[in-house]
């Protein structure tokens, strides 16, 4: 069974993981682990972004009066 993805778990380790390139203090291999790692998460992470935008969409659209969708 696959984990439920978690937005907020996935952008903080996104973060820690910026950070911890940014300080430039890990090996080649572990920098590319990471940089692997780190562009795997921001694909999720717009990829339930897009997903989140498009849900609130429909719901918007669905709110909108009816008189108002043919003009």
């Amino acid at each position: 069974m696959e984990k439920e993805f978690n937005f907020e778990k996935s952008l903080s380790r996104l973060e820690e993981i910026v950070s911890i390139l940014e300080k430039g203090e890990v090996s080649l291999d572990e920098s590319l682990s990471l940089y692997e790692e780190g562009v795997s998460l921001s694909v999720a992470l717009q990829n339930k972004l897009k997903d989140v935008e498009e849900k609130t969409i429909k719901v918007f659209d669905s709110l909108k009066p009816k008189s108002l969708e043919n003009e």
